[in-house]
């Protein structure tokens, strides 16, 4: 196992230990989440299992979302970019991969509290249902709900972005003067992602704690909004993991419907050399 590895691995076996000990302190009596069948035990076994299967199910179909995140590009750029491929020199650190998690874990967080606010699913994700349970209800449907639609999003952009995919400007297609424009496309749509995120963090956010502060919800309740981050951030370590050291695999999966869309697979090179 490559080095940069054992971090994110070490974090993500930690994730699953954390989990399943709760089976212990969960009593098997009544029905935890009514969305599910069974009981409380089987309830939270199901709850931990799924976004697991989800991101796996995602590495091996995301690069079929990937492909159709390009026609998106190139409506969104007028179709006056040309596609072309580098290769990137470099892996991703241990480090990378774990903190690259944040911002798709602050998604499905920011999700659950949009979903609970609204009130009328609520029933569907905790028995037990009311305002006193708000912030429980934002931990369970941040795992049932945000981290399946955030692993949607954020797979094939992670995917895109490890491919080396760049686009430049056409500057045929203009009369007038303009500059020269390149720009990886994966990082296009990373940057939208991290600039919605952000804002959206913000947001639900004042309106939690607005909530929380009509309802009189006690300061443990404010800890579990806060540190609940955190622990979503884990899941999306095991995702970044897997893709990571996936990436050559799943490259070769994208480079026929690459090739397919009439972009030139052979690597390009990038070079700014002084004009003679």
């Amino acid at each position: 196992m490559e080095k940069r590895f054992r971090g994110p691995l070490i974090l993500s076996l930690l994730l699953i230990v954390y989990s399943f000990a709760f089976l212990f302190l969960i009593p098997d009596e009544g029905d935890l989440i009514p969305l599910y069948p069974g009981g409380a035990t089987s309830d939270y076994i199901l709850v931990i299992i799924i976004p697991i299967i989800i991101m796996i199910l995602m590495y091996f179909i995301g690069h079929l979302i990937a492909k159709i995140l390009i026609p998106i590009h190139k409506l969104m750029k007028l179709n006056r970019y040309e596609y072309f491929l580098i290769q990137p020199e470099k892996n991703l650190t241990g480090s990378k991969i774990i903190i690259r998690s944040v911002y798709p874990g602050l998604l499905a967080i920011n999700i659950a509290i949009y979903i609970s606010l609204l009130g009328e699913f609520n029933y569907l994700f905790f028995a037990g249902s009311d305002e006193a349970s708000l912030p429980v209800m934002i931990e369970w449907i941040s795992i049932i709900v945000g981290i399946p639609i955030a692993t949607l999003i954020i797979t094939p952009i992670w995917i895109l972005d490890s491919t080396g995919l760049m686009c430049s400007l056409n500057q045929d297609k203009y009369k007038n003067r303009v500059s020269p424009d390149i720009e990886s496309v994966g990082r296009f749509y990373s940057t939208v992602f991290k600039g919605y995120v952000g804002i959206s963090t913000v947001v639900t956010y004042i309106l939690v704690i607005y909530t929380f502060a009509q309802q009189g919800v006690t300061i443990e309740n404010y800890f579990i909004i806060f540190i609940d981050p955190l622990a979503l951030i884990l899941f999306f370590v095991f995702l970044s993991l897997i893709l990571e050291a996936g990436v050559n695999q799943i490259n070769k999966r994208l480079m026929k419907g690459f090739e397919k869309m009439g972009i030139n697979i052979t690597p390009q090179e990038i070079k700014i050399v002084p004009k003679e």
